[in-house]
């Protein structure tokens, strides 16, 4: 949205066609480095992060397994494998997991790193003594709570699943992180595709992929066996389509849509929200579209009626097992209380608070253990939230939601606040915190860059535009790896722990007195034997490229690489 006829939905004619011969070369090579350097950032974490560090990961892990092994789904009562309740007396447990009740011992990564070494070394061979069948076994604890998720993850990620059952607890565990992140990748064709359909400009297209690879909680979510990674990847290829279907004559995009969005809700329970977000877009082009309402209306009702016949067996089976349709354990504890439990609970929400821990871990959490930055630099990102607020507020008044583009990603945005509100509320009640995970928000996090660079084209003048999405990515590169090599390094590694329920980063003193072998050494304690301390430290150099070159790239693509196309598409 680089220009007022932009803002207001119309093409450039000249622009339509994309860069120059040269350019969309340039584009290639720019997509090309961006998506290779989203993987090695993934594969990187997947070798940082201690097994069980990722959210709910045991939970989810567990239920692949179960479906690999029993060919059916579970219920969110049935325990979790004896593979994985014998790893979770072994491993250093992230420090949220102290809350589940689990028979003892259980480790934290602050006291397995207390342990004398010989303890550790005993508790590694037992790991790796684990026989290799007991996956397939159930055992007695912990109830297997993610079995509430849709299964489409679940039955996908089982099938390698099976094919390496022998591999072991931490090789298989590996795999199904590397494969996720493989999964997730596919963001970068489809973010680049969207945007520049957006804003007509291959530049502002690079610009919003290079921060989603800056990202790091995002990195974080999808370098997990979770099923957030395709939750991701089909909530952004929804986000297309339906961009797609707004533009003049694309309303067969709606079928596509649909379909989409049936897959989504065999994902995850979220894409419920994005219902009534696809019928108000199908509205709005009914609306506009005066010669073609009928074929408009009746593309999207096909591709509703696809999304609901792709996903109401699941969700029928939830409300008769559950009686709510979500199957998720707050909502199904709050549906039971009724309307009028859930009318009184909302006038006792903390909503700031809870509005609050959304965006705080949406921007940077540390994984399962609740690391956190220091408070300056959540209040830095909390100063940028409000000029995009302001910047969006100014480009509402000015297109009044005329742009089909806009009033697609608006949407789809709103809705999913709409819905991460309903899970304060519900988690209120179910456990008397006001709170959600700001990690869910990286399903939206397509439409969410696209308003947040339209809104600051709005605000901010035209000649600092090329600047704008690099300077966002430098932001976030620059957090990673102050993250990454303060906290998440040093507190794996034993180096620092929690005092008070905080873990402040390792200081200077800390840092000249640790040998780096010392730190390999240990951050490869319980991983598969192909992750040495050598490759970790490759890996971690590679990162560190992986995380400044898109950086790079995107001030080099703003600056002049792509100037032919950018003059096109501000014509």
């Amino acid at each position: 949205m680089t220009t007022s006829r932009q803002s207001r939905g119309e093409t450039n004619p000249a622009s339509e066609a994309g860069p120059l011969p040269s350019s969309r070369g340039i584009v290639v090579v720019l997509l090309v480095l961006l998506w290779l350097c989203f993987l090695i950032r993934g594969c990187f974490y997947a070798a940082l992060l201690p097994a069980w560090e990722g959210y709910d990961e045991p939970f989810h892990f567990s239920f692949i397994e179960y479906v690999g092994a029993h060919h059916r789904l579970p219920l969110a009562t049935t325990p979790v494998s004896h593979e994985v309740q014998a790893s979770l007396h072994l491993l250093p447990l992230s420090w949220e997991q102290r809350l589940h009740r689990m028979d003892p011992p259980l480790y934290t990564e602050d006291s397995y790193w207390q342990l004398p070494e010989s303890d550790r070394r005993a508790l590694q061979q037992q790991l790796r003594s684990i026989p290799p069948e007991w996956y397939a076994q159930t055992g007695t604890a912990p109830a297997m709570y993610e079995a509430q998720q849709a299964p489409l993850y679940y039955w996908i990620m089982s099938i390698p699943l099976r094919l390496t059952w022998q591999w072991g607890l931490a090789a298989q565990l590996m795999l199904i992180r590397i494969l996720s992140v493989l999964l997730a990748s596919l963001l970068i064709p489809i973010a680049y595709i969207a945007a520049n359909r957006f804003f007509n400009s291959p530049t502002a297209a690079v610009g919003v992929v290079s921060v989603i690879v800056c990202m790091p909680e995002l990195m974080i979510d999808v370098t997990r066996a979770s099923n957030e990674s395709l939750a991701v990847i089909v909530f952004s290829f929804l986000t297309l389509l339906l961009l797609m279907a707004v533009q003049p004559g694309g309303f067969r995009w709606f079928v596509g849509a649909g379909i989409v969005l049936g897959v989504g809700l065999l994902t995850k329970a979220y894409f419920v929200v994005a219902i009534p977000a696809f019928v108000l877009v199908a509205l709005d082009s009914i609306r506009k579209c005066e010669g073609e309402r009928k074929r408009v209306m009746w593309h999207a009702l096909l591709g509703l009626a696809l999304a609901v016949f792709l996903s109401f067996g699941w969700y029928w089976r939830n409300h008769a097992l559950t009686g709510s349709w979500s199957g998720e354990e707050n909502d199904v504890a709050a549906v039971h209380g009724g309307v009028g439990h859930l009318i009184s609970g909302a006038l006792q929400v903390n909503w700031i608070g809870g509005v609050t821990s959304v965006l705080v871990s949406h921007i940077w959490f540390g994984g399962w253990s609740f690391l956190k930055l220091p408070k300056p630099m959540y209040l830095l990102f909390a100063l940028g939230m409000a000029v995009v607020v302001a910047g969006l507020a100014k480009l509402l008044l000015k297109d009044r939601l005329h742009s089909g583009n806009l009033f697609v990603a608006l949407t789809l945005y709103v809705f999913f606040w709409i819905g991460l509100l309903y899970d304060i509320l519900v988690v209120r009640l179910a456990t008397g915190v006001s709170a959600s995970d700001g990690w869910y928000m990286y399903a939206v996090v397509l439409p969410e860059l696209l308003l947040v660079a339209a809104a600051l084209y709005a605000l901010l003048p035209q000649r600092g535009h090329w600047a704008i999405l690099p300077s966002i990515a430098a932001a976030f590169a620059a957090i990673d790896v102050y993250g990454v090599y303060s906290l998440l390094i040093p507190y794996y590694a034993g180096i620092i722990r929690h005092t008070d329920d905080i873990v402040r980063p390792m200081s200077f003193v800390q840092l000249a007195n640790t040998s780096p072998h010392f730190v390999l050494d240990r951050l490869t304690a319980n991983r598969p034997e192909v992750v040495s301390p050598w490759l970790l430290a490759v890996l971690a150099l590679l990162y560190f490229a992986a995380t400044v070159l898109p950086v790079v790239l995107g001030y080099v693509a703003g600056a002049g690489a792509l100037a032919p196309a950018k003059a096109e598409s501000s014509q």
